[in-house]
């Protein structure tokens, strides 16, 4: 059991962020999604973001020529993670885990055929630990108010685009999102959950707009650091109504970055993490 002082403990939150971010890589070989898992995959997406065409120039996705090429990338990516947290208190490890990871998530992306942002948020959660710990406060503050706007912008263009003035929004949204659910699980749990939302529009729509109003509540964040345990906790909820109705595998992955908000300022040295 960790005695108070842990807590304090800059070495604590890094080794746990670490780990946190190493289940969620866990997860997704369980879920069938690690880049070996998807090695047979015909896609080849680059789209219009430029870090997926600078990739291609200079020949990152190579290794999928060879399943052992993946393996070998897979091998390292665990193992500077392992090395980033037994040598915490050194940044090259991390950052040398960081850029592996960056490299993951565009190859994941890639054989993926489209962009998905949920990998994306890890780099939030690891990013202060890029650097030295005189630079914490710096660095999680800027992590912080990345991670405010983020939210608060995806709820700002929700409203610009009106999406709240349309009752079935939601409904509509959860037919197409679940085709295959629908087809595979036709009597799961989530599917009649679905269904009962899909009847009862007036519902959905209040779940909707609270949705919006969640990722809107950020702009808190930008003000004052007073209600930050709060918005932990929105954030916690919000992706957790989005995996309870949408399915969508983002949850522990988005989640990591609550801890920007619930860590305590005024951390220690490594030397404080002490186990009673």
């Amino acid at each position: 059991m960790f005695n108070k002082s842990c807590l304090q403990s800059y070495g604590f939150w890094k080794r746990l962020v670490l780990c946190l971010i190493g289940l969620e890589l866990v997860y997704l070989h369980y879920s069938g999604l690690s880049l070996h898992q998807l090695f047979n995959s015909p896609f080849h997406y680059k789209g219009l973001d430029p870090s997926y065409w600078l990739m291609e120039s200079i020949g990152l996705p190579s290794i999928f020529k060879t399943f052992y090429g993946i393996i070998a990338f897979e091998i390292a990516l665990f193992l500077s993670l392992l090395l980033a947290i037994v040598n915490a208190q050194k940044t090259i490890w991390t950052i040398v885990f960081g850029l592996l990871l960056l490299s993951y998530q565009l190859l994941f992306n890639y054989k993926l055929g489209y962009h998905t942002h949920h990998l994306f948020g890890l780099q939030f959660a690891l990013f202060p630990f890029y650097f030295k710990q005189n630079k914490a406060l710096l660095t999680f503050n800027f992590s912080r108010f990345m991670v405010c706007m983020t939210y608060f912008m995806a709820g700002v263009f929700k409203v610009l685009g009106g999406a709240y003035l349309q009752p079935d929004n939601l409904v509509n949204t959860l037919q197409s999102q679940h085709a295959a659910y629908w087809y595979f699980y036709p009597n799961s749990l989530r599917i009649q959950m679905v269904e009962w939302c899909m009847q009862h529009i007036g519902f959905s729509h209040a779940v909707f707009v609270l949705a919006i109003l969640l990722q809107l509540a950020f702009v808190i964040g930008f003000f004052t650091k007073r209600c930050d345990k709060l918005l932990a906790v929105f954030l916690l909820v919000f992706h957790l109504m989005d995996w309870l109705l949408m399915n969508l595998g983002i949850f522990m992955g988005m989640c990591i970055m609550a801890y920007l908000f619930v860590m305590p300022r005024d951390l220690t040295d490594f030397s404080s993490t002490k186990k009673t």
